[in-house]
């Protein structure tokens, strides 16, 4: 699968570009298949690509909509016919996954996160309002790990560059161990204090001073 790696400060502060070099090579491994980058003002993000499908070929991301988002899609949609017949108009049976996804996107907004059925990682920053939005899919196959410190947000869908690039080090997450040898580990901790997980079937908002997490879907045994 594809990986990917971001930053932004909430407080406007530049980001070092610096920084990307040494996500780079941790990285780089996972995503055999060629790389984007971005690093503008208080935002910057890396995608390593693993191709999947013949679509993902024709995909280059970070990728900036029509609304000035930048949108990194690391995933794959098993409902592409579908989404297209909803959409139609802009899409053809030709069009990426990604191209799927920010025309979901632009229609539905954070409500088309339940329509988008398969495995996926997702990141969204707005620089308008200055937010960012984590997503993940129903079952959470793909993971998205973020870390906060004061005004400043990390997030990559392994946990390598949060625990190896933070300057300082991290106590173990007890919790998380205990359900883990339980078979059960809560799905918003990792064996981290500090590094949080994406749960499935849920997105995070983020914003200056704001983490809202909220859940897109859930099981409904009356259906």
């Amino acid at each position: 699968m594809s990986v990917q790696f971001g930053k932004c400060n909430f407080d406007g502060k530049p980001v070092d570009p610096e920084c990307l070099g040494d996500v780079r090579r941790v990285l780089a491994p996972y995503g055999p298949d060629g790389e984007g980058h971005i690093c503008k003002d208080n935002f910057a993000a890396l995608y390593r690509a693993f191709h999947t499908t013949k679509e993902s070929r024709r995909e280059a991301q970070p990728f900036v909509s029509l609304s000035g988002s930048v949108i990194v899609w690391d995933g794959r949609l098993d409902n592409r016919e579908e989404l297209i017949g909803k959409l139609a108009g802009r899409l053809s049976h030709d069009s990426t996954d990604l191209e799927i996804v920010d025309a979901a996107l632009e229609r539905w907004g954070t409500n088309a996160f339940a329509a988008l059925i398969g495995d996926w990682a997702l990141s969204i920053w707005n620089p308008q309002e200055q937010s960012l939005v984590l997503a993940k899919d129903f079952v959470g196959t793909r993971h998205l790990y973020y870390s906060i410190e004061k005004d400043q947000v990390s997030w990559c869908t392994i946990l390598d560059p949060l625990v190896l690039f933070a300057g300082r080090p991290f106590k173990i997450e007890e919790e998380y161990v205990a359900g883990w040898l339980a078979f059960f580990p809560a799905p918003h901790l990792t064996p981290y204090v500090g590094i949080q997980s994406v749960p499935p079937s849920s997105f995070v908002r983020l914003a200056m001073r704001t983490q809202l997490v909220s859940k897109y879907w859930d099981f409904d045994p009356a259906k």
